[in-house]
C-alpha cells in the first residue's frame, strides 16, 4: 500500500478505516491555506504505533494523565504513514500509522483501552527522518515549552466554569480530582489586588494553597503577615496561612473575651495590682470564698497573660477583706548562674504556637497520603521496623487508635472490613500504616495539654522529642523522596526536629510576629506575667536576686515540686503565689 492510499478519503461505512474530521464552516473570502499534506482524523488505537526511533525512555504513565485523554476534546497526536518496507513485528501486524509526536497520549491510550485517537496526519515528514529527531527535542525541551503557573492554571479553569464548563466536564478533561478543581475554581476568583500581591511574594504558589487565601481576599493586613512568614522565615505558604489564621483565632478570642468582661463590668487592667490575688487561689484559701458571688467585691478586676490572650485572669485587690492576708515579702540572693538553661520565654511562646499550626498543616498532608491507592516503597520497611522496636507513642495508643476521631480525619475507613475485602497489596499496606500515624500523631497533638511540649527537649510530654523526630524523618526523609512534588515540607520548628538542633524561633528576635507591640522579657513586662505562672511552660523565670512575695509551701498541689518536669526552666527558679507583684 503506498502512502498515497493510506491518505485516502475514509468512508464512513468502513469502521477500521480513520475517521475524518467534521466540516468546518468558512467564510468564502477567508484568506485560509488548506494544504493537501496535512490531514485531521480519528485513528483506531490498533492502528497506531509508537516511532521506532522515539528517543523518550520513560512516558511516566500516571492515572491523572489518563484520566485526560476520555474526553472528547483531545490534543491531537502527529501520524506519519509507515513506509510499505517496512517489517512490522509481533504485535505490529495492525499498525498503519506512526506517532511521531504525542508518544505518551498514545501510551497512555493503550493503557486505559482507548478505542480512538484525534490524529494530524503529516505527509510532509514521512521521507524526513532527521526532522523527526529534531522535532521531538523541539516538541519537548523545557526551553520552548513554558507551561502555565498555577495563577494562570486557576485563572483558566475558573473562566471556563464561568462560560458554563461543569466542574465535572473539567474534571474529566483537565484529569484532575474534584478536590483539585474545586481548588483552581476558588484560587482562580481571587480578586485582583490579592493576585498581583501573593504574584509580587517570593514563592512557588501551589493550587491548594492559592485556594487557601480565599479566606483572606482583599485583606492586605493578613496577607503582608502571610508574605512575612514566607520571605523572612522561611514558611511554605501551607503553614504561614495557617499561622495568620491562628493569629486571627486567638485576636477574635481576645476580643470576645473584653467583650464579656466589659458586659460584666469587670475592668480590666495591664496587670494584677500589687497584692491581688487570683479568684481561683481565693476559693482554695479562703472557706466559703465563691468565686461567681464575687461580682460586688471593689476589688475585682482581670488582666490577660501575653501567651494567653483569650483566657483573662480574674483578680481581687482587696483579699484582705475576704479574710486572706498575703504573707510577708521574702528576698532570694542573688544566683551564681548568668545564662538560662532553656529557650526565652519569647521562644517558648513562638514554639508552642508554630507547633500546634505544624500539626494541623501535617495531618491535612497526611489525609491526602492515606488517600493513596498504593502505598510508597518505604512503607513497608517502616511499617516493620516500628512493629518490631515499638516506640513509645505506638505503645501507647495504637491499640486504641481506631477509636480516636484522628483516625476517621486521616482517612481511616468507617467499614474496614469492607476495605480490607476489595484493598489492593498496596493499599493494604496504607491501612497498616494508618493507626500507627494516628498513634504518633495523637501522642504529639492531642493527648493532652502538655503535647506542646513536644518539640521542648527534656519536658515532659505524652511523645518524647526523639520519638517525635523519628516520625518526622520517616515523612520528610524517607517517604519525600518518592512522593516528588507531593512530599510533606516540614515547617521550621519540625525541621529542627529532625535535624536534631534546638529551635530558635521562627523570627529575628527584634521582629517576633506574636508579641510585636508588647514587651520583651524585661523589667518592663508583667511581674504577674513572669512570676505568678513560673509553673507553666510559657512562662519565665523571676530575675535572680528578685523580691518576691508569698513563696508556695511543696504541698501545695497547684504547684509542682523543683525538679517537677512540669516546672519553668531553671534550678534556682521560684514560683510566686496569689498574682502578687514582685517588689
Amino acid at each position: 500500500m503506498s502512502i498515497t492510499d493510506q491518505a485516502h478519503e475514509p468512508s464512513s461505512s468502513d469502521p477500521e478505516t480513520v475517521e475524518s474530521a467534521p466540516p468546518v464552516t468558512v467564510e468564502p473570502d477567508a484568506d485560509l491555506e488548506r494544504p493537501e499534506d496535512f490531514r485531521l482524523a480519528r485513528i483506531p488505537v490498533n492502528q497506531l504505533g509508537h516511532f521506532p526511533d522515539n528517543v523518550r525512555e520513560n512516558y511516566h504513565i500516571t492515572q491523572e494523565f489518563c484520566a485526560s485523554l476520555k474526553a472528547q476534546l483531545q490534543v491531537p497526536v502527529t501520524v506519519i504513514p509507515i513506509p510499505d518496507d517496512y517489517q512490522r513485528g509481533e504485535g505490529e501486524e495492525e499498525h498503519r500509522w506512526w506517532v511521531v509526536k504525542g508518544n505518551r497520549r498514545l501510551e497512555g491510550a493503550i493503557t486505559i483501552n482507548l478505542p480512538k485517537l484525534l490524529c494530524l496526519i503529516d505527509l510532509t515528514k514521512a521521507q524526513d527522518k532527521a526532522s523527526l529527531f529534531v522535532d521531538q527535542v523541539v516538541e519537548n525541551d523545557d526551553d520552548f515549552r513554558l507551561g502555565l503557573t498555577p495563577f494562570e492554571q486557576s485563572r483558566a479553569l475558573f473562566m471556563a466554569h464561568q462560560l458554563g464548563a461543569t466542574r465535572t466536564e473539567i474534571r474529566k478533561r483537565t484529569g484532575r480530582t474534584r478536590e483539585e478543581i474545586a481548588q483552581a475554581i476558588a484560587a482562580g476568583k481571587l480578586s485582583e489586588p490579592t493576585r498581583r500581591t501573593a504574584q509580587a511574594m517570593e514563592y512557588a504558589w501551589t493550587l491548594d494553597e492559592l485556594a487557601l487565601l480565599d479566606e483572606f481576599d482583599g485583606d492586605q493586613q493578613a496577607l503582608a503577615r502571610i508574605d512575612s512568614y514566607i520571605s523572612g522565615w522561611g514558611y511554605t505558604g501551607r503553614h504561614a496561612i495557617e499561622r495568620v489564621r491562628q493569629e486571627r483565632q486567638e485576636a477574635a478570642a481576645h476580643a470576645q473575651a473584653l467583650a464579656d468582661l466589659a458586659a460584666a463590668g469587670i475592668p480590666v487592667t495591664e496587670d494584677a495590682p500589687a497584692g491581688a490575688a487570683l479568684l481561683s487561689r481565693l476559693a482554695s484559701r479562703v472557706e466559703g470564698f465563691d468565686p461567681e458571688r464575687h461580682t460586688d467585691c471593689p476589688g475585682r478586676g482581670a488582666f490577660f497573660h501575653s501567651w494567653r490572650q483569650g483566657q483573662p485572669e480574674l483578680y481581687c485587690s482587696t483579699p484582705e477583706q475576704h479574710g486572706y492576708t498575703p504573707p510577708p515579702t521574702i528576698t532570694l540572693p542573688q544566683s551564681a548562674r548568668t545564662e538560662p538553661d532553656g529557650p526565652s520565654r519569647k521562644i517558648v511562646m513562638q514554639g508552642n504556637r508554630a507547633w500546634t499550626a505544624a500539626a494541623t498543616v501535617r495531618q491535612e498532608w497526611l489525609a491526602t497520603l492515606f488517600a493513596r491507592r498504593s502505598a510508597p516503597k518505604p512503607v513497608a520497611r517502616f511499617i516493620t521496623r516500628i512493629l518490631n522496636d515499638m516506640p513509645a507513642p505506638v505503645r501507647d495508643k495504637l491499640g486504641s487508635a481506631p477509636l480516636s476521631t484522628l483516625y476517621g480525619k486521616l482517612g481511616g475507613p468507617a467499614d474496614l472490613e469492607a476495605a480490607l475485602a476489595t484493598a489492593a497489596p498496596g493499599r493494604l499496606a496504607m491501612l497498616q500504616l494508618l493507626p500507627i500515624a494516628v498513634a504518633w500523631e495523637y501522642q504529639m497533638s492531642e493527648a493532652s495539654a502538655e503535647c506542646k511540649n513536644t518539640w521542648r527537649e527534656g519536658r515532659h510530654s505524652p511523645c518524647s522529642t526523639a520519638d517525635a523526630a523519628a516520625w518526622l524523618r520517616f515523612l520528610v526523609n524517607e517517604l519525600g523522596p518518592e512522593l516528588g512534588e507531593k512530599a510533606y515540607t516540614p515547617a521550621p520548628i519540625e525541621q529542627a526536629l529532625i535535624d536534631g538542633t534546638p529551635y530558635l524561633g521562627d523570627t529575628p528576635a527584634d521582629t517576633d510576629p506574636f508579641t510585636a507591640g508588647q514587651e520583651d522579657d524585661d523589667p518592663a513586662d508583667s511581674a504577674v506575667d513572669r512570676n505568678l505562672y513560673a509553673a507553666a511552660d510559657d512562662a519565665p523565670s523571676p530575675g535572680h536576686g528578685a523580691t518576691i512575695t508569698d513563696v508556695p509551701k511543696h504541698d501545695d498541689a497547684s504547684h509542682p515540686e523543683p525538679g517537677d518536669p512540669e516546672a519553668a526552666d531553671g534550678a534556682d527558679e521560684v514560683i510566686a503565689d496569689d498574682g502578687l507583684q514582685a517588689a
